[in-house]
């Protein structure tokens, strides 16, 4: 019975929204329409609150919050990316990057690792395998980016 009267008096005010609406100048009516739609959905929300029926709403919450923090993660990331690729592409469009041919120089390759050309071998290796545990086509990253970053290890410990 209290289903049917909740119906029946949320129906009775969509009709009642719906003609206040119509007589709107169409000027209006897009900012009308949606205050009447972030309205609806607070009722909507309350009915849901008030019914019990809001727990997978808790779920969804949850799960965009994680969302959040690994686009956020990701996120971190996108300046290297820029950069790996950016060289990369510049190459490519200058004709330089031909087969067999190395095209990085050792400035290229320090800021890649994120060291001094200067570094020492052990400084390297070390810059190198914190970025391939972070960049490893295993965990999400790419071959190129994986290969870039070895390219840039060989170039220095020449």
């Amino acid at each position: 019975m209290l289903y049917s009267l909740l119906i029946v008096a949320a129906l009775g005010a969509a009709i009642y929204w719906y003609q206040r609406w119509r007589k709107l100048p169409r000027s209006q009516r897009a900012r009308s329409g949606r205050q009447y739609l972030l309205w609806g959905l607070a009722g909507l929300l309350l009915v849901l609150v008030v019914t019990g029926r809001a727990h997978w709403l808790m779920g969804v919450l949850a799960a965009g919050l994680a969302l959040v923090g690994r686009v956020a993660q990701v996120a971190a990331y996108i300046p290297l990316f820029k950069k790996l690729f950016g060289e990369a592409q510049a190459g490519q469009q200058n004709g330089s990057a031909r087969p067999g041919q190395q095209t990085m120089s050792r400035r290229q390759a320090a800021q890649i690792l994120g060291v001094e050309e200067s570094a020492s071998d052990e400084e390297i290796r070390l810059a190198h395998k914190k970025l391939m545990q972070k960049i490893h086509p295993d965990r999400g990253g790419t071959d190129a980016l994986a290969k870039q970053i070895n390219q840039a290890k060989d170039v220095l410990l020449k």
